[in-house]
């Protein structure tokens, strides 16, 4: 899934050499959208989930110190919807390529990647914000593909809110939050599935080179490892175990692109970001047959 800044979304299978533009959903008022994609076990269909501002409004109050007044806050409070798109499987003609509103979600979705588990998509959400910017408190946001339906469920108790430098992934089937407590330091919590998301420590993991932004994992093969990647440059495999890192790629310095004019180059200090994403092979045909 390919989310485009202008609102545009794509899908592209490698294994079909489909690249294909989905239909525009609901016009959110920020051009602002986020999107997530996943397999819904229970339909046996694919299913792309946006999530869109309908309006916002901000409401000033003024502050009491001692009885007098002192000064005024900024609340903003936002009007959002949700839809889904589906497709493979058994759905019909009249029902694939079509989005569907669902119910909509009880705080303002992020600009962070979602997590899609299979069924589920988990969301980090604004719960409450004063402004300029200072945000008090976020929440996970659960929605199940089983009944298009939303559940809340708080930050593991390492922080209130999902920070710049923190970052939500998948580990073995679980849930996973990744909180940078330095450019050095990492704590990998996960969250058992269920009523309620219980929250616990898996790993501590010092970085062999601090981190610029962001360190973002993605899970591998093998249940035990994870990679990490750092400011989207530096590929890591960390063995849980016992916390050990080993240098895959540093994708500035050793990946090469071919230009297929019999040249390679790498990009050296240009700026450029690789993100993973996980990836199972599968000869589904996006667009429906007609």
């Amino acid at each position: 899934l390919i989310p485009a800044f202008t609102g545009t979304i794509f899908i592209c299978n490698p294994a079909t050499g489909e690249f294909v533009e989905l239909p525009p959903g609901s016009p959110s008022l920020l051009r602002e959208h986020r999107v997530a994609f996943g397999f819904d076990p229970w339909s046996g269909t694919y299913k792309v989930a946006r999530h869109f501002i309908r309006s916002y409004r901000d409401t000033t109050t003024a502050q009491m110190d001692d009885g007098e007044e002192g000064g005024t806050t900024t609340s903003r409070e936002y009007s959002c919807g949700h839809e889904i798109l589906t497709f493979g499987g058994d759905v019909g003609k009249e029902e694939a390529w079509v989005w569907k509103a669902t119910v909509d979600p009880p705080y303002p979705i992020k600009a962070r990647t979602p997590i899609c588990l299979p069924g589920v998509f988990f969301w980090s959400a604004l719960k409450s914000m004063v402004l300029p910017a200072k945000v008090i408190s976020n929440v996970i946001l659960r929605f199940s593909l089983l009944d298009e339906t939303f559940t809340v469920h708080p930050n593991p108790p390492c922080s209130e809110y999902l920070g710049r430098n923190d970052s939500l992934s998948a580990l073995g089937g679980k849930l996973c939050y990744i909180h940078s407590t330095s450019p050095w330091d990492n704590s990998i919590w996960l969250a058992e599935d269920g009523s309620n998301l219980a929250w616990s420590l898996c790993r501590r993991v010092c970085l062999p080179i601090p981190r610029m932004l962001l360190a973002f994992a993605c899970a591998s093969t093998d249940r035990d490892k994870i990679f990490i990647s750092v400011d989207a440059c530096i590929l890591l495999r960390c063995d849980l175990r016992d916390g050990s890192l080993e240098e895959i790629i540093n994708m500035p310095r050793d990946m090469l692109y071919d230009l297929r004019n019999g040249r390679k180059i790498n990009i050296g200090a240009l700026f450029v970001a690789h993100y993973m994403v996980p990836y199972v092979e599968s000869l589904l045909r996006i667009r429906p047959s007609r």
